[in-house]
């Protein structure tokens, strides 16, 4: 053993037991990076846990804020609030006015749109299959067939159906939880005084259910 000891330089000797002297340093060291690893991913995952409990005890608030909101929601509110809307009223008068004039000659083109006016064109509504889930319902309403309207009628559709103020239109009392599912809207023809639009939509009605 001396003799191989003797064989090494005395120099790299000193490096070796240097080294030696700085090996249970190195370890203490890495001994605590790990433990600090460790301390920190415990930490994040309590933090991951705090913050996952957070969103879900927000979201749970929030789902009793918005049954809290409709809870009294009239179960008939898009029959009386929708479907009740009279539709291009301004022409309608319009197309009466001339109609109960005098001197007025019958004009086939002016009774059709007349009457195509006051049969037709008015907002109804089918419903879909409905779908129960724990704490609601879920119902889709589909229009029967695309109705014409000018801009006054989509605000006063969109402020019921929304269940807010549209500029001079207010949602009607009670509303439930309408969702607009489709969308599509294209511009017909535009008068002296007003445009006239294609309107077709589709809805989902939610009615959250009482607590028991």
């Amino acid at each position: 053993m001396n003799k191989f000891l003797n064989s090494i330089p005395q120099s790299r000797l000193i490096f070796y037991m240097i080294l030696l002297g700085f090996l249970p340093v190195l370890l203490v060291i890495f001994q605590l990076y790990t433990t600090s690893s460790e301390v920190q991913s415990i930490g994040q995952d309590v933090i991951n846990t705090y913050e996952s409990a957070l969103i879900k005890e927000k979201k749970q608030a929030t789902n009793k804020a918005v049954i809290g909101h409709y809870r009294n929601a009239d179960r008939f509110y898009i029959d009386k609030n929708i479907e009740s809307i009279q539709l291009l009223k301004p022409e309608i008068e319009a197309l009466e006015k001339i109609s109960r004039q005098n001197n007025f000659i019958e004009n086939e083109a002016v009774t059709n749109r007349l009457n195509a006016l006051k049969d037709n064109n008015k907002l109804v509504f089918a419903e879909g299959v409905v779908q129960s889930n724990p704490y609601f319902t879920e119902t889709p309403e589909t229009l029967v067939r695309p109705v014409e309207v000018d801009l006054n009628d989509l605000q006063n559709i969109l402020a019921k159906i929304e269940g807010i103020s549209i500029g001079s239109y207010k949602s009607g009392p009670n509303p439930p939880q309408l969702l607009i599912t489709d969308f599509k809207i294209e511009k017909k023809a535009a008068g002296e005084d007003n445009e006239v639009f294609s309107l077709n939509l589709k809805l989902l009605k939610r009615e959250f259910t009482p607590e028991p």
